[in-house]
């Protein structure tokens, strides 16, 4: 998760009892939401999702106020949810006059730099230009020999990324264009717009700014399209004149369903199952394949409650098959077919396997991607897993979240000389527990209580262990859902309503 936090100078609880973690996260969380309520109305970088704030920060924070209205049902946070909500709605692309990499605005929250490639050409051979993207400043090419050439991408004035030397000749083992795509990470280069393998030896050295790009990301998408949908489940369960609000819960549901069905092109049906990829001349991080299961969970929700509401069956259908692909790993794992059931990509999907294809010719050959899910992102899938069973309990089985809630003891946590905390990855058996890196916002995982007693008492050591120091809409989701689990107030936004005493 990207983010940028902000401190907090609050002490944690006095001890791991459940009053005491109650209290202190009481005014954890009213004072994150107050703080980032600031940044909101004030910061010029909260005006717009170009550096996704609007996906990692205010969509996270609506879903916070809910909760806490939830559990204190003090109106102001109610307001806070709804006015950041309509905040959101009312700076669409659209709105904004964003244009995305395809010269096209729509009804969507696009990022920029941060989230999404810059473009630059490095030269033109036969007519043909040889476009490059990277996210980054620049990216400095440097030829070592008449037929190789290494990349660097710099940014802010460091090389974050750099290529090892390449091969410009097409039938080379090495050829440019292959290690770029084999190598793809978060900070890596791509070559775009090849027609086929051709001679790269007349590119010239020489350092080439990037133009920024900007692109709405599906994962960010269905992140904004649940906390709106949350604050409209919210405002209309809500007593009329409880708050003071020009949107309505129509308009947020709207805003929701039109966001996330401009991404429709980025659906394909393989088998009978749905999923989304990355456009292949998608300005991102990724390459033209599927992706992962955190950028499409908040998606799927949306698009159940949606057709709910509707009564649009095509709707929640499309949003329970999107469920399936994680529910069949959990089958798998409790089959012992698979180690765990936190793999990053699909484990039945192309890149978790590889590619090797001929089209797109510079995503000839991709390796295989078989890391498992980070402690931070699972914290959105599970969040999401326990929705999926309040909202349709025939989706998810009782013995699907016990084994779920297993699996996270088991895979995820971790004890450094008797401190509770998490381990990053779940197949790491070796590197240092997180300790303090993602165990402060581990509210999502109190949502399995109800299917492991022990989780409260993990959690709550956690938390009167690791309080945190710096805070964003991660952070404060995290400690409203610690207030609640320690309120036995289930975390799902319709699953009812308690005044905390």
């Amino acid at each position: 998760m990207d983010h940028d936090s902000v401190p907090l100078d609050l002490p944690g609880p006095s001890s791991h009892k459940i009053a005491d973690v109650r209290q202190a996260y009481v005014k954890i969380t009213r004072r994150g939401l107050d703080v980032m309520g600031e940044k909101i109305a004030h910061d010029p970088a909260y005006r717009s999702n170009e550096s996704g704030h609007f996906a990692w920060d205010v969509s996270l924070l609506i879903r916070a106020a809910c909760q806490t209205w939830r559990v204190t049902g003090e109106p102001h946070h109610l307001q806070q949810a709804v006015s950041w909500a309509q905040h959101v709605m009312e700076r669409t692309d659209e709105a904004l006059g964003v244009v995305n990499w395809r010269g096209r605005s729509g009804p969507v929250w696009s990022a920029g730099p941060r989230y999404t490639a810059g473009t630059t050409t490095l030269g033109t051979i036969g007519g043909v230009p040889i476009h490059a993207q990277g996210a980054a400043d620049s990216l400095i090419l440097e030829r070592p020999s008449a037929t190789t050439a290494r990349l660097h991408a710099i940014r802010e004035g460091q090389r974050v990324w750099s290529l090892p030397e390449a091969s410009l000749l097409p039938g080379d083992a090495l050829f440019l264009p292959d290690l770029l795509a084999l190598r793809s990470s978060v900070h890596s280069v791509l070559i775009r717009g090849l027609p086929s393998p051709i001679d790269l030896t007349s590119l010239r050295a020489g350092e080439f700014p990037l133009e920024p790009q900007f692109a709405a990301h599906i994962v960010h998408t269905g992140m904004i399209a649940r906390a709106l949908i949350a604050a409209a489940e919210e405002l209309e369960a809500a007593e009329r004149g409880t708050i003071s609000a020009e949107a309505t819960a129509d308009d947020l549901f709207s805003a929701a369903e039109r966001a996330l069905l401009s991404h429709d092109d980025e659906i394909r049906t393989r088998a009978g199952q749905p999923w989304y990829i990355t456009p292949e001349d998608f300005p991102g991080r990724r390459l033209g394949l599927e992706l992962p299961h955190n950028h499409v969970v908040d998606a799927a929700t949306s698009f159940l409650l949606i057709g709910r509401r509707q009564g649009d069956k095509g709707l929640r259908d499309l949003g329970a098959s999107l469920t399936r692909r994680f529910l069949r790993e959990v089958d798998a794992y409790d089959s012992g077919v698979i180690r765990h059931p936190w793999y990053y990509y699909p484990v039945d999907s192309d890149i978790f396997f590889g590619v090797a294809r001929e089209n797109p010719m510079v995503e000839r050959e991709v390796r295989a991607v078989t890391r498992g899910e980070d402690s931070s992102h699972a914290t959105m899938r599970v969040r999401a897993l326990t929705e999926w069973k309040a909202i349709d309990d025939r989706l998810v089985s009782d013995e699907t979240l016990a084994s779920v809630a297993l699996s996270f003891r088991r895979f995820f946590m971790a004890n450094k000389n008797g401190v509770a905390t998490l381990k990053w990855l779940p197949e790491d058996d070796t590197r240092e527990p997180a300790l303090g890196r993602s165990d402060t916002f581990t509210g999502a995982w109190g949502s399995l209580v109800r299917w492991d007693s022990s989780i409260k008492r993990r959690i709550n050591s956690m938390a009167y262990r690791h309080p945190p120091t710096t805070i964003f809409g991660a952070t404060v989701l995290s400690a409203a859902e610690i207030v609640a689990m320690n309120t036995d107030i289930a975390t799902y936004a319709s699953s009812g309503r308690s005044v905390l005493e």
